[in-house]
């Protein structure tokens, strides 16, 4: 049919160009969804099935941790569509993997908090998502890089990371939202909880040190299970979201929590905020990043300019 259009024929550009733009973004590509192999995982597979009739698509199933980042590096030379069925947690694995090639990272929430999606869309059905997915291009977005680890979301070290690390040591409060269980650990850890001196360095000048109730390094916005932390964090802005609040009475624990929750934390007197490329940061309590433990330590942060491409279900704001 193409037989008498030369490819340095402007006309062929033109028909070529026309042709990719009323084809759908996911029939021109491979798709390879990563999931925890899991009785409750059953029904996301039946609708992957069931959605994914007519395109060229595997499942892959994830079997120890940190799996899922060697099957994502495991299409390093492709060009696919790499989709992250699970949680903040799987999502980070699978980040770990796709950063420098040309893979594209599809998030399908099937998790408890699912933080990050929140940040890329404005709901979270697993199904509705995927349909729409499909037909929709992936931008680049900025990662933040803390030492070699790589951060999609939220980098936190202080109760605020305490909480994170412990909230599924805890037995769940039925019926109770994932954003009132990580408050309801809160309170049930408080009195166990000792502060930790954190200090941030930029240039090797201490610009902060203190011991903290929050510290939270954003690229995304939101962080245990709804908590709207990084308000100004944009994912493609080449910034940190630096989100602080210094130690405090625990009588004023509960206000401070109800700012967090109306999501105006910036008005307690105590709250510290800044906007960096990078910076380091120094602390001797276990870290959090998007939702995985990792040790105490020294952890340099940079923002990773366009550094991964994913599709996102509405427009950044």
């Amino acid at each position: 049919m193409l037989s008498h259009l030369k490819k340095d024929d402007n006309s062929y550009d033109v028909f070529y160009q026309n042709l990719l733009e009323y084809t759908k973004v996911g029939e021109r590509m491979k798709h390879i969804f990563i999931i925890k192999p899991d009785q409750n995982n059953k029904n996301i597979e039946a609708m992957i099935v069931k959605v994914m009739q007519g395109y060229r698509y595997e499942i892959k199933y994830t079997h120890y941790p940190r799996h899922a980042t060697l099957l994502a590096k495991s299409y390093s030379g492709c060009n696919y569509r790499i989709y992250a069925v699970g949680g903040d947690g799987m999502i980070h694995e699978i980040v770990q993997g796709l950063v420098g090639s040309d893979n594209e990272l599809v998030v399908i929430p099937t998790g408890t908090g699912n933080d990050f999606v929140r940040t890329i869309a404005d709901e979270n059905d697993p199904e509705k998502l995927l349909k729409k997915s499909l037909s929709l291009a992936a931008s680049e977005i900025d990662l933040i890089k803390a030492n070699d680890i790589y951060c999609i979301n939220v980098l936190c070290c202080a109760f605020d990371s305490d909480i994170a690390n412990n909230v599924h040591k805890y037995s769940q409060i039925k019926y109770l939202p994932r954003s009132l269980q990580y408050a309801s650990v809160l309170v049930r850890r408080i009195t166990q909880y000792c502060l930790f001196p954190t200090a941030l360095f930029q240039d090797g000048k201490k610009f902060y040190e203190g011991n903290l109730i929050v510290g939270a390094f954003c690229n995304g916005k939101y962080f245990g299970g709804g908590f709207k932390i990084g308000k100004e964090a944009q994912i493609d802005d080449g910034m940190i979201d630096i989100n602080l609040v210094s130690s405090l009475h625990k009588r004023y624990i509960p206000y401070y929590l109800t700012l967090l929750l109306a999501g105006k934390l910036e008005q307690g007197k105590l709250y510290y905020h800044q906007k960096l490329p990078y910076l380091t940061l120094k602390t001797r309590q276990q870290v959090n990043i998007d939702g995985e433990t990792y040790p105490s330590g020294t952890y340099n942060l940079k923002i990773v300019k366009n550094s991964l491409k994913i599709v996102l279900y509405r427009q950044k704001d």
